[in-house]
C-alpha cells in the first residue's frame, strides 16, 4: 500500500514539472520569433487606427519635447562605462515628462525602469533607439494609442535588445519594468 502510494506520489510530481516545461517553450519560441521580426525590420506592434472621414481635417500630433531629451540622455551613456547618478535622474525625468496625460508614473517606478535602461545602455548602446523610444511613448501614453497591444510591445521591447546583444537578464529586466510603468500608467 505505501509502494503504491508512493509510486503515485512520484509519477504526479514528474508529471507536473512536464507541464511546466512545455510553456517555458512556448513562452521561448514566441520570443524567438520576436526576434526574428526585429531582425527583419517588421513594423511595431500597433493595430492601425480607424481612417477618419475627409471632411475632417486631420490633426498633426505634436512631437513630445521629452522624447528628444529621452534619446539624447540615453544616447550619452557609453559603453562599458558607469552611469552617473545625474544621468540616472534626468532619464527618470524624462520618463516621467513623456507620459503627456493625466496618469503620470511614480517617481519610484520611472527611476526603476531608469536603472534598467542604464544598466541594458552600458552593457551595449542601441544604435537607432526610435522603435524603443515610440514603445515606451505608447506604453507611457495610453490614451493617445488606445489600439495599442501591449503584451505585443513589452515582448518588442525585450526583442529589440537582445537582438542588438544585450543579455537576455538585462532585456527581461526592462521589458518588465516597462510593463510594470505601463499598468501603473493605465489604471
Amino acid at each position: 500500500m505505501k509502494l503504491t502510494l508512493a509510486l503515485i506520489v512520484v509519477s504526479l510530481c514528474l508529471a507536473t514539472k512536464a507541464w511546466g516545461q512545455d510553456y517555458i517553450i512556448k513562452q521561448r519560441a514566441r520570443e524567438l520569433s520576436n526576434q526574428n521580426n526585429v531582425r527583419q525590420g517588421a513594423a511595431a506592434p500597433v493595430e492601425p487606427t480607424p481612417a477618419t472621414p475627409a471632411t475632417k481635417p486631420a490633426a498633426t500630433p505634436q512631437p513630445n519635447p521629452a522624447l528628444g531629451r529621452l534619446k539624447s540622455d540615453l544616447a550619452a551613456i557609453q559603453a562599458g562605462s558607469q552611469v552617473t547618478a545625474q544621468q540616472k535622474q534626468k532619464i527618470t525625468a524624462d520618463i516621467i515628462a513623456l507620459a503627456s496625460g493625466t496618469a503620470k508614473p511614480s517617481q519610484a517606478s520611472a527611476a526603476k525602469l531608469a536603472e534598467s535602461l542604464c544598466a541594458a545602455y552600458s552593457e551595449k548602446p542601441l544604435s537607432d533607439s526610435s522603435r524603443l523610444l515610440r514603445d515606451l511613448e505608447a506604453v507611457l501614453n495610453p490614451t493617445k494609442y488606445p489600439q495599442a497591444k501591449w503584451d505585443a510591445i513589452f515582448a518588442d521591447v525585450q526583442a529589440i535588445f537582445q537582438e542588438n546583444g544585450a543579455a537576455r537578464k538585462n532585456a527581461v529586466k526592462v521589458a518588465d519594468d516597462v510593463r510594470a510603468i505601463g499598468a501603473e500608467v493605465k489604471n
